[in-house]
């Protein structure tokens, strides 16, 4: 039996209230435009907004849009992976629900992985990308994370990018302990695949809403990099 959809786009939110419905209503003129079949996902961690209310508002009006609250162990990585268990379509998309990762963009990565890619990566360091209205301080760090990233991964150009799409069998089994924020590192360390590929595109920075990132993010990343150097080993 065929699944009910081509593509899963998983958002996971947190307090994303003043997005949320927008960013849905985007996903799905994308889908329909490209005659995509696809489910959007929202992965919530209990926000304490209005997020939930307009999701379950969408979620009575549009039959492919679904919620999952989640009500312990937050965290995005942690909300993705559970988006991962949740999905009915064999392929997923993970982006993010504030707008800094381009819609329109969705049909290319899932063009690339029925041309054979397992893993598509949406990058800002390519030909093509870029990052707008970022302070130097958090270019600085992102830099310093992709530039640690590709020493695991030296032929992927953005491994710490958070919008990314795979098919399911590549973390079907994959022991993934999510961290912090960039569980791309986790499933390209620990999941199976043979090929990936880059797409550039330009990340904006919210407009609405507030960043989730926090003091601790740092020591998650360089503790992720440590488990997955280690990987292979403990996994013998």
């Amino acid at each position: 039996m065929d699944p009910p959809y081509d593509l899963t786009v998983i958002i996971p939110t947190y307090n994303e209230g003043e997005n949320i419905e927008a960013i849905i209503r985007a996903v799905g003129e994308v889908l329909d435009g490209a005659g995509i079949r696809g489910e959007i996902l929202v992965v919530d961690d209990s926000s304490r907004d209005g997020t939930i209310p307009a999701v379950r508002a969408l979620e009575a009006a549009f039959p492919n849009v679904r919620l999952a609250i989640r009500t312990s162990d937050p965290g995005l990585s942690q909300s993705v992976v559970e988006g991962f268990s949740l999905a009915r379509a064999p392929v997923f998309l993970v982006m993010d629900a504030d707008f800094s990762h381009p819609p329109e963009l969705i049909p290319r990565f899932l063009e690339e992985i029925r041309r054979g890619a397992d893993v598509v990566i949406g990058s800002r360091y390519m030909k093509g990308g870029g990052i707008e209205a970022w302070p130097l301080r958090r270019r600085i760090i992102s830099a310093g994370a992709t530039l640690l990233g590709r020493l695991l991964f030296p032929g992927i150009t953005d491994p710490v990018s958070g919008f990314f799409a795979a098919r399911k069998e590549v973390v079907a089994g994959a022991p993934l302990r999510p961290r912090g924020y960039k569980i791309l590192m986790e499933v390209l360390g620990k999941g199976t695949w043979g090929m990936a590929r880059d797409i550039p595109f330009i990340f904006r920075d919210r407009k609405a809403g507030s960043s989730k990132l926090r003091p601790g993010t740092i020591l998650d990343y360089l503790f992720q990099v440590l488990d997955i150097v280690f990987f292979p080993l403990s996994s013998r």
